[in-house]
């Protein structure tokens, strides 16, 4: 890459760190679209994954006091856990592109009935567990396809109505599993070559400068505001995958 290009990534890295930071998602949501146009979606999405991971365990450990909200989300990790080399078989013979116009039409939905929605905790255990279980297939496919567990987490979580830290732990936590188990995948399978492994190891200074002034920011939200930029945030990652979705399925 030239110089320039290595600017604008930086750019790109430190804006999703940012965001990261702030709402506890969006690092790969925001980042891989635009440094797919430098990089290609492939060599993007390894570039990221061990900031997305490292980003994730420093969240877990924020708010790691929260870790009694887990066992009620058992089958969403076990599940999601199993499905992640699914998504890497996709990543490299199949269509992502299709596969996220998909979930951003889906989180679209979702917005619109969201206020409509029963709360998670006073439904059956047996319903609890399927809604989990099927929830945690699609997040672990997109975590091996794309990091990019988020938007399904941020949707199942929600239902739950968690306060800001359980919420931030949770979705972190998830994260690192699904992740870290793509990452593992990802050097099984060679994708970490020693130039990937340099590039990867660059991209973390530009993401921590913006995770660590996006904490600080996120540390003077109310609950009440931080739930309001979740919403923002989940319809900004909406409509990057549809806009991107649209634009290679249809070019």
């Amino acid at each position: 890459m030239s110089e320039i290009e290595w600017g604008f990534v930086a750019l790109i890295l430190f804006l999703g760190g940012l965001l990261k930071g702030s709402i506890g998602f969006g690092l790969p949501a925001f980042s891989i679209p635009f440094l797919s146009l430098i990089l290609g979606p492939r060599d993007a999405v390894v570039m990221i994954s061990v900031s997305v991971v490292l980003t994730n365990i420093d969240n877990v450990r924020r708010d790691f006091s929260e870790w009694r909200s887990l066992r009620q989300m058992l089958p969403y990790f076990i599940v999601g856990a199993a499905c992640v080399p699914l998504g890497v078989l996709f990543l490299r013979s199949g269509n992502p592109e299709l596969v996220r116009l998909v979930i951003g039409l889906v989180v679209f939905a979702y917005l619109g009935v969201q206020r409509y929605l029963p709360d998670m905790s006073n439904l059956g255990a047996a319903a609890r567990r399927g809604i989990g279980a099927g929830c945690g297939i699609l997040a672990g496919f997109l975590a091996g396809m794309a990091n990019l567990p988020g938007p399904v987490s941020i949707i199942y979580f929600t239902m739950f109505r968690l306060s800001k830290n359980a919420f931030i732990f949770l979705i972190n936590a998830f994260n690192t599993l699904t992740v870290g188990g793509a990452i593992v995948t990802y050097a099984v399978s060679g994708e970490y070559t020693p130039h990937a492994i340099t590039r990867a190891a660059l991209a973390l200074v530009p993401v921590y400068a913006g995770f660590w002034t996006g904490v600080r920011l996120r540390e003077r939200l109310s609950t009440e505001r931080f739930f309001r930029l979740v919403n923002a945030g989940l319809f900004g990652v909406a409509s990057l995958l549809l806009v991107r979705g649209l634009w290679n399925f249809l070019s």
